[in-house]
């Protein structure tokens, strides 16, 4: 059986769930295809066969919304089973599974199962990354639980992880959706920018060019954050709530792999 993963990740979290998934697939007889949704959408990799899978992380209680542009560009006629995993720091409010089901069922297709996996939220204005203890110990429950979330997509389990507060979560996604020109106009760069260009590389929706001064926002962020942690000299800001707060990669997952688009 040949298995298709499409994975999107800022900071490493969901290719690390996405490697960890591939293993377990492939242990169990598999042939895994991993592809980057940004490479999908760049490549007109849109046809799955089979089995296929959707490795992403939780934007404003809902999914991405690159992810939700790839959806409704996908063939899935060919789809045998299909499963979504949604990292984030605190899945209970989402609508993300609702809004998956319903893009499914406009192509005429059945999401087959849904996982939620809850690992470090990288969203700075909410919120700093935990002290290294804490980090450590909530990856460790995250690789278990990608374990069992995997060994379920090995046996093609069908089933849904509860998600609340799903209306409100739509309100909110909905309301981002809707003024996404505007997610990047708070975004700068400080003096001490190198202009080494990573940031313009590491955007999954090519977002940012290279200005005399720094980097320089084109107003189609998604809001990722990739920019942000990824930025050797850690002088890139959303406002001011990001000031003094760490930057975040996932232990296991070097910079150099979330440029592979």
């Amino acid at each position: 059986m040949t298995t298709t993963i499409y994975y999107l990740s800022a900071t490493g979290n969901s290719l690390y769930m996405a490697r960890r998934i591939q293993q377990r697939l492939e242990e169990a007889g598999q042939e895994v295809r991993l592809v980057s949704v940004a490479a999908a959408l760049h490549e007109q990799d849109l046809c799955p066969a089979g089995q296929v899978g959707f490795l992403m992380p939780l934007h404003f209680f809902g999914l991405p919304l690159l992810a939700e542009e790839f959806f409704t560009r996908l063939d899935l006629s060919q789809v045998t089973y299909s499963f979504l995993v949604m990292t984030c720091g605190w899945h209970y409010m989402s609508d993300a599974f609702h809004a998956a089901r319903r893009l499914f069922a406009a192509k005429g297709q059945r999401l087959s199962a849904a996982f939620y996996v809850d690992m470090i939220s990288v969203y700075l204005p909410l919120g700093d990354i935990p002290p290294e203890a804490k980090k450590k110990h909530r990856l460790q429950k995250a690789a278990v639980r990608i374990e069992k979330v995997a060994d379920a997509i090995v046996r093609q389990q069908s089933s849904y992880d509860a998600e609340y507060l799903n209306f409100l979560s739509g309100l909110v996604h909905g309301y981002v959706r809707k003024h996404r020109q505007g997610l990047d106009q708070n975004f700068r760069a400080g003096e001490a920018c190198n202009q080494c260009g990573l940031c313009a590389k590491i955007c999954p929706v090519e977002n940012i060019s290279l200005g005399e001064a720094g980097p320089v926002w084109q107003h189609h962020c998604t809001q990722c954050l990739a920019c942000l942690h990824a930025c050797p000299q850690q002088v890139i800001e959303l406002g001011q709530k990001t000031v003094g707060r760490q930057r975040y990669h996932h232990p296991e997952i070097q910079i150099k792999d979330l440029l592979k688009k």
